[in-house]
């Protein structure tokens, strides 16, 4: 944008935003404003489409569309926040109750106290009913930025209420965390009623029957030991598994790759498990492998991307799956091509 342009977005964002009648927005032509709206921040964005409804309207429609966003919720401390693709976020808070001298918008039909001081970590908005809130802000801003999914969840006792509307929404497409403190009986109700695509749990007594939900959760990732066995593995229909505190042998291991390497385990993607004792070359000695030549980036949906320089497993129908064995902290991970995102070795 040229330097007069440039300034014109300043002015235009100043008038809006502090209600002075200085500069006529709405009436700049629209290859003006779609400018505008494509030099401020989401912050900003946001605060602008909260002045009213025809300036709600004019940032929904004119804002840049290319720009891919995501939305989480975190039901442990209450707050929403909208997250852009370089992990810049504007997060809005929820709190409970009523709060006096502040500003009221109108934040999806409610007139709620908002809180935008500059001081503060975000926004705080006040709520008769917090779960309310952060559904009605959840809504607002998907609306807002047109973006249709939740990306995230972290739920606890008093937010599951928000499941039945993602269920509604977008049935299992969302990763969904759990809090420590969820009861045994309140674990084995998500698992159950919500499915999701990606799921973490952790908090779980060791006790826990985890191995009877492998067959209708796609990710899942368990950051606390549990009770799980070996044929529970050899009969998964997970795509990818991340178990953080159980201990596998090396025997154990051979098996499931084994058991890969003949067909079994059809729709597993990745795999991640805590192994002691692992002899590399008794592991492998019966399966077709090679080492690998070059380190590869694998990208998976249940954590960080992995980088695989270790050997190479082919199965007998062709399909190849990176293995490696990380002594240091002995770990196993076995990344079966293309990725989650299609890439292929």
């Amino acid at each position: 944008m040229t330097e007069v342009s440039t300034a014109m977005c300043s002015k235009v964002v100043n008038s809006v935003t502090q209600s002075e009648q200085v500069f006529p927005t709405l009436k700049l032509p629209m290859l003006v404003l779609r400018k505008i709206l494509k030099t401020i921040d989401i912050e900003t964005v946001i605060l602008i489409s909260l002045c009213s409804r025809k300036m709600y309207h004019l940032v929904k429609n004119f804002q840049d569309k290319s720009v891919k966003l995501r939305i989480k919720i975190y039901g442990e401390d209450s707050r929403v926040e909208v997250v852009t693709p370089k992990d810049y976020c504007h997060q809005v808070k929820v709190l409970e109750g009523k709060s006096r001298n502040l500003e009221r918008v109108n934040i999806n039909g409610h007139l709620v106290p908002i809180d935008r001081s500059r001081k503060q970590c975000g926004w705080k908005t006040y709520w008769n009913d917090r779960v309310k809130g952060l559904q009605s802000i959840m809504e607002y801003l998907s609306d807002l930025f047109g973006i249709k999914k939740v990306t995230s969840i972290l739920v606890t006792p008093d937010t599951m209420r928000l499941l039945d509307v993602l269920k509604e929404r977008q049935g299992n497409d969302y990763e969904l965390g759990t809090h420590t403190h969820l009861s045994e009986e309140e674990s084995h109700f998500i698992l159950e009623n919500y499915p999701a695509k990606v799921l973490r749990i952790s908090g779980l007594s060791s006790n826990f029957p985890i191995g009877k939900y492998l067959q209708t959760v796609d990710s899942l990732y368990v950051g606390s030991k549990v009770l799980i066995t070996l044929d529970d593995l050899l009969n998964m229909n997970c795509v990818e598994l991340v178990l953080v505190s159980n201990h596998f042998t090396g025997t154990e291991i051979k098996r499931i790759l084994q058991h890969w390497a003949i067909g079994g385990l059809r729709r597993l993607k990745y795999l991640s498990l805590w192994v002691s004792d692992l002899n590399m070359e008794d592991v492998l000695g019966e399966l077709t492998h090679t080492r690998m030549t070059e380190k590869r980036e694998y990208k998976c949906n249940i954590g960080r991307s992995v980088s695989f320089s270790d050997r190479l497993i082919t199965r007998n129908d062709g399909v190849v799956a990176s293995f490696q064995y990380d002594q240091e902290y002995s770990i196993v991970k076995f990344g079966v091509w293309p990725d989650s995102e299609g890439n292929k070795y």
